[in-house]
């Protein structure tokens, strides 16, 4: 079988790798898809993401595939299940020097039951970061939806944790996936006006279609805090910062109103935010633990029922034998979403 490895200086390879072995609590899972997160896996190859250290690691952590084999002790997962993070490698282990970042890029991987794990009386296992995360697929959802769900599910659960968006005023920075999917989870939870900020005229308009009822190009030339204020008719109530750029915390502090909040979702840059010249202790500044799985059956149902549409994040498509293409494109910024398939999946 083969796999994606990424040296973490930026190289990325395709290496034959053994199956992998079951454990008693284990699946063996034939993965079908698995997406490339435009940030944690660039950071991952690049060796600069803050929670991994070890290499040469398979990357993937948005995978989904259809279970083959089970072990004696699994009593969740059974053949022909489609489930959720497949990895080849689980986090934290390593095999013969090849670590995980969490090793969704694979023809081949596991899902571990935690609950028959947790039933069998292994502390922690019904806690654990990787297996609360593997999940039966809901029935009926194609490849490239259940892929997409993924990343809709965690900036979903991200935004229900910012409380009161109901008839408020929003300001969205960023135009990559996180921030367009949290611009529609806002309005779908009725936000008055959501305004959404970025640096390429093409995103900003694909904002536009899935969640803007405006959009401010910072790139523009002009005063963005008072281009954001134009655009909301008036200061913003809340500020969602998907975006990672060093400069967010101090617009939110122009264009935020009284009582307002700066709710950070982005990777903190390396040496933080550039703080704002007038530090305001009347806003409130959070950030959401995303807990994706608890999210993730409810927006598989949306988009089975046409309520959102995958295919508007979900833009490329690629094979397994095209990876350096996939990669090149979306760490140079020209892909929202992609995905990459493996060849045995016959997607």
């Amino acid at each position: 079988m083969r796999a994606l490895i990424t040296d973490g200086a930026g190289g990325i390879r395709m290496e034959d790798m053994p199956m992998p072995k079951l454990g008693e609590f284990d699946s063996l899972v034939r993965i079908e898809a698995c997406g490339i997160c435009n940030t944690t896996d660039r950071e991952l190859a690049n060796g600069v993401q803050p929670y991994h250290s070890d290499y040469p690691a398979v990357l993937g952590h948005e995978s989904v595939g259809v279970v083959v084999e089970t072990g004696p002790g699994v009593t969740t997962f059974k053949p022909g299940d489609r489930v959720s993070r497949p990895c080849r490698i689980f986090s934290g282990e390593n095999e013969n020097g090849i670590y995980s970042c969490w090793g969704g890029f694979a023809e081949y991987g596991i899902v571990r039951d935690g609950r028959a794990m947790a039933a069998a009386g292994f502390a922690g296992a019904a806690d654990d970061y990787t297996m609360q995360r593997q999940n039966i697929v809901p029935a009926g959802l194609d490849v490239r939806s259940a892929v997409a769900a993924l990343s809709l599910a965690e900036t979903a659960s991200w935004t229900r944790a910012v409380c009161g968006l109901a008839g408020k005023r929003v300001c969205v920075a960023g135009t990559g996936m996180a921030g367009m999917s949290i611009g529609l989870w806002c309005k779908l939870a009725g936000a008055e006006k959501v305004i959404v900020t970025g640096r390429r005229e093409s995103r900003l308009e694909t904002a536009r279609r899935i969640c803007a009822d405006a959009v401010v190009n910072v790139c523009g030339g002009g005063d963005a805090a008072r281009m954001i204020a134009d655009a909301a008719g008036g200061q913003v109530d809340v500020f969602c910062e998907a975006s990672g750029d060093r400069g967010q915390r101090a617009l939110a502090h122009a264009v935020l109103a009284h009582g307002g909040c700066f709710a950070r979702y982005a990777v903190l840059p390396r040496g933080g935010y550039d703080e704002p010249k007038h530090v305001r202790s009347d806003l409130t500044e959070i950030a959401p633990d995303a807990c994706e799985h608890l999210a993730y059956v409810w927006v598989c149902d949306l988009l089975k029922r046409g309520i959102v549409d995958a295919g508007a994040f979900m833009t490329h498509m690629w094979k397994a034998s095209e990876y350096a293409d996939a990669f090149k494109s979306v760490f140079c910024g020209e892909v929202l979403k992609g995905m990459i398939v493996f060849d045995s999946a016959g997607v």
